[in-house]
């Protein structure tokens, strides 16, 4: 069977409050996110439709569609695309998700029932135009929730990575997703050796040469490490210490305070976990403290369960932690 043909509607948004200023026009990766997403869309969409407010007069390299209400809702901009489309599916994208891929787009667009997002939902959003009346009827009562409109149609759902969907609702945000995460290398040194004895430091350790022997020279203890840069300053690091032919120890998984609570953790472990799973390794261990709570978290919600053992350093315990492949 032939695919049906796909439109794109792109969610242009609006004054970013915020973000402090408009988020289509922010800048990522040498473009602004509305080019971005317009571009993501049309390797995947037969047309492409921008849906706005003309009068916001975004300078775009194309033509918005404006919703035609005086009220500021993804729901209403959905629907201004959904009328003005020439196909029967739509797939919605934001314009603050640029991270999002052309391929994950399309897996949408093949489950969709009446409609289909993402495990992390709402948006993207593939939908049928044979709910538009079903969602003006929403609108007309006020209801602009889209979870709660994706809940009262027929909508799959479709596992997509969660990284690829993080959401830019901060500069801050945006400036995380264009830190690199790259090898170590010695020219890394200083500032990995920085980040590990400031962030020891933060915990009530202080580094000691004989506990520390990777800051003069990770290479020779590290079967792997990673470092984050941004503008190239070492921001976040993660590395694996070899224990026996298949097992290893997760250490230094460290960020700088600024950089906390923006996905960067997240893709550092990842990082630790496609080499592992690449090498065969079958167990990873790795010990934390009471205080490094958001790090327990993601541990925890990466599979690590809690193990019987202490490893005390400099008087504080430490908690322990493995993960089965």
């Amino acid at each position: 069977m032939a695919p049906d043909r796909l439109t794109g509607i792109l969610l242009v948004g609006g004054a970013s409050r915020r973000y402090g200023s408009p988020k289509a026009l922010a800048r990522f990766e040498g473009e602004t996110l509305a080019e971005r997403a317009w571009r993501t869309l049309g390797a995947t969409c037969d047309e492409r439709i921008a849906v706005g407010k003309c009068a916001d007069a975004f300078a775009l390299p194309f033509t918005v569609v404006d919703d035609a209400s005086d009220t500021r809702a993804a729901l209403v901009g959905i629907l201004a695309g959904l009328r003005a489309a020439d196909t029967e599916l739509a797939l919605v994208v934001p314009v603050d998700l640029p991270l999002v891929r052309a391929s994950d787009l399309r897996r949408l667009a093949d489950a969709c029932a009446d409609a289909a997002v993402p495990a992390a939902g709402p948006l993207p959003v593939a939908l049928r135009r044979t709910v538009l009346e079903q969602l003006e009827r929403r609108v007309e009562r006020g209801a602009f929730a889209l979870h709660e409109a994706w809940d009262e149609l027929d909508t799959r759902t479709v596992e997509i990575d969660p990284e690829t969907l993080a959401n830019v609702n901060t500069p801050a945000d945006l400036e995380a997703l264009e830190i690199r995460i790259v090898p170590f290398r010695a020219e890394h040194g200083p500032g990995f050796a920085a980040l590990v004895a400031d962030t020891l430091g933060e915990f009530g350790f202080r580094a000691e040469p004989t506990l520390d022997p990777d800051l003069d020279d990770p290479d020779a203890v590290y079967e792997a490490v990673w470092v984050a840069l941004s503008r190239g300053r070492v921001v976040g690091s993660v590395a694996l210490r070899r224990l026996g032919p298949r097992e290893v120890e997760l250490k230094r998984m460290y960020l700088r305070p600024e950089l906390r609570g923006r996905g960067l953790g997240r893709r550092l472990l990842r990082m630790a976990l496609l080499w592992s799973r690449e090498h065969r390794i079958e167990r990873i261990r790795l010990d934390t403290t009471e205080a490094m709570a958001d790090a327990r978290r993601l541990y925890e919600a990466n599979g690590f369960i809690r193990i019987e053992g202490d490893l005390p350093r400099q008087g504080q315990r430490r908690l322990l932690y493995e993960l089965r492949l």
